[in-house]
């Protein structure tokens, strides 16, 4: 079965709106003569075939077929409609990146009746709140089998590998990732993170702390046991020395201990156990 077919408005309800009720949709308004058109619909091919049957796309020459973009007001080309259970779901104009017409049709398709993917990501993300990540990796891992371009899915299972300390797991499978896809905002942070990862500090943590007992008001010394945990992915640890920091003087090295927390703040991701509790810490001291 071909996922992207070429129809006209006579064929209109049967392959769009029938069809819909058990596979979303994609209609794709166009015509010879646009420019626009000729970036868009390749995008759009592109990301429907990488979903296997997921999703339809189908093409409607308006010059050809006057009297259904009449219908559906159809005012600029190209107009892209998607549609759910025989009814619009959402709609667009113009060219977009292919970032963004991924997380369009992603969008789409976790919107279907009976699709466990939404369901199945809460449950993985609700185990991952409560740090029992081995349980959370079970689900992304039957996840990235039921579809592995579903950048929330890909996001989940590589911060899973991080808190479970499979840093080279992580890399191979980043490493694996489909270069237009890595435009994602939340990939860019969790690549961050890998390379954090992989900075080797110059001193092991006995060191560090040997140094630190001896002088426990050094705060560059307790700066740099922080930077060590969190390259470590000891990541409480990290949250709890730069909390001492901005406990003992908010404002040293230009409030570095409050910058690097709001820095790994943003990489991990709210829903990150440590960030919650560290961020509840770091607003009592600012608020006290």
């Amino acid at each position: 079965m071909s996922f992207v077919i070429d129809i006209n408005q006579d064929e209109f309800v049967e392959e769009v709106i029938e069809k819909s009720k058990t596979t979303p949709v994609i209609v794709d308004f166009w015509a010879p003569w646009c420019g626009p058109c000729k970036q868009l619909t390749p995008v759009l091919e592109s990301v429907v075939n990488q979903k296997n049957g997921k999703v339809i796309l189908a093409k409607i020459n308006v010059d050809e077929n006057q009297g259904i973009a009449s219908q559906l007001n159809i005012q600029s080309i190209p107009t892209v409609y998607a549609f759910i259970n025989g009814k619009p779901f959402d709609a667009f104009q113009g060219a977009q990146p292919e970032s963004k017409i991924n997380e369009i049709v992603n969008k789409l398709i976790d919107a279907t009746p009976g699709n466990e993917i939404p369901k199945l990501i809460e449950e993985a993300n609700q185990f991952f709140k409560d740090q029992k990540f081995e349980e959370s990796i079970k689900i992304y891992e039957k996840l990235i089998g039921l579809d592995s371009s579903n950048i929330k899915i890909i996001c989940g299972f590589l911060r899973c590998l991080i808190q479970l300390k499979r840093f080279d797991d992580a890399k191979e499978m980043f490493n694996s990732i489909e270069e237009k896809l890595l435009d994602d905002g939340e990939l860019k942070k969790i690549k961050k993170l890998l390379d954090n990862s992989a900075n080797e500090m110059d001193v092991s943590f006995e060191e560090l702390l040997k140094n630190l007992n001896e002088k426990p008001k050094d705060i560059n010394l307790r700066y740099k046991l922080a930077e060590s945990y969190l390259s470590s992915n000891e990541t409480e640890k990290g949250f709890n020395e730069l909390l001492k920091i901005f406990e003992q003087d908010p404002n040293w090295n230009e409030s570095a201990a409050k910058k690097k927390l709001l820095e790994f703040f943003d990489l991990l991701g709210f829903s990150d156990p440590n960030v919650i509790e560290a961020r509840k810490k770091l607003s009592s001291m600012m608020f006290k």
